[in-house]
């Protein structure tokens, strides 16, 4: 089989090759998620066909941007090395050639909506928002129109109609950008995995490390090594990250901190406001519980005093 370049241009077979991380091969077929003359097409991915939960392996789209949403039960996703939790209210916009693995847990169901590249008109044309990764807001009536997309008995004038009345409801979410740069190797890999799928995994490093054959100190030395911060860091940023996507889902602050591991609202504000800058309520608008509203900074439930770098830092998530 003879290898593409970086332009993504198949070769005889049809067949896409890409180089991701540790030069490992992503192959995908050559094919239209949407063809024309329609602009948006919608399927299910329902618990029944996979009951025991499913991984879509490392691939690309190369002509069709694509939006995970609708989500019940546990859905991640990787994009471009980048791990995403996707929550019920909140979909992830994957564009066009973004190389992404997506993993539905048992009972897992969500839906998927392709969007055609070269007729994609959203209303928010803000420079490189739809270029990378990102959540977008899936309000009733987006979600409604997303749905009608699996209709295609209607006339195509009402189908255009409805194509442009959904890119007009296309909304980016802009939260605090927190990274959560994947290990690349094998044992760290397994322990990240495990507490992506599960941010609230309440196992220390030394299990961790028996989970992943090795030793404390060598899972501790290839985390550094893979990702640039320490495992209890990137452990917080798995945790942080997912509270982000939750709370941008709706949920209130005392479940979001349970959900990701933090016994006490004081515990998780502590840590998210160490790690954005901000609090919760400063990030999303959300009516901050009485657990932690006159939290002033003292409590370091996680035990560590600083993240290089990480204070302050917002984007588009």
């Amino acid at each position: 089989m003879r290898r593409v370049g970086a332009e993504g241009v198949p070769d005889q077979g049809g067949v896409i090759v890409l180089r991701v991380q540790r030069s490992e091969v992503v192959r995908e077929g050559a094919r239209r998620e949407v063809r024309a003359p329609y602009a948006i097409s919608t399927s299910r991915m329902r618990r029944e066909r996979y009951p025991h939960g499913r991984t879509w392996e490392a691939h690309t789209h190369l002509f069709d941007h694509e939006l995970l949403w609708g989500v019940s039960g546990s859905v991640t996703a990787m994009v471009d090395g980048v791990s995403w939790t996707v929550p019920p209210t909140v979909g992830l916009w994957v564009p066009a050639g973004a190389v992404h693995e997506v993993t539905a847990g048992p009972g897992g169901d969500f839906y998927t909506t392709y969007f055609r590249g070269e007729v994609f008109t959203p209303a928010t044309e803000r420079s490189g928002v739809w270029a990378g990764p990102g959540l977008v807001a899936v309000c009733a009536a987006l979600r409604e129109i997303l749905l009608h997309m699996r209709r295609y008995g209607m006339t195509l004038a009402a189908r255009n109609r409805a194509e442009q009345v959904a890119f007009d409801l296309l909304q980016p979410l802009e939260i605090a950008a927190v990274e959560v740069p994947m290990p690349t190797d094998a044992r760290a890999l397994v322990v990240a995995r495990a507490l992506i799928a599960d941010p609230a995994d309440p196992r220390g490093l030394a299990e961790f490390a028996r989970l992943s054959g090795c030793g404390v100190r060598t899972l501790t030395r290839v985390f550094t090594a893979d990702t640039g911060m320490s495992f209890v860091q990137w452990r917080i940023q798995v945790r942080v990250r997912a509270a982000l996507t939750y709370l941008a889902g709706g949920l209130p602050v005392s479940v979001v901190g349970r959900r990701v591991g933090y016994s006490t609202p004081s515990a998780f504000v502590a840590v998210f406001r160490r790690v954005t800058g901000r609090t919760p309520g400063e990030c999303f608008g959300v009516v901050e519980d009485s657990g932690y509203a006159d939290y002033q900074g003292h409590e370091d439930p996680e035990g560590f005093t600083d993240l290089p770098g990480l204070a302050g830092r917002a984007a588009a998530g």
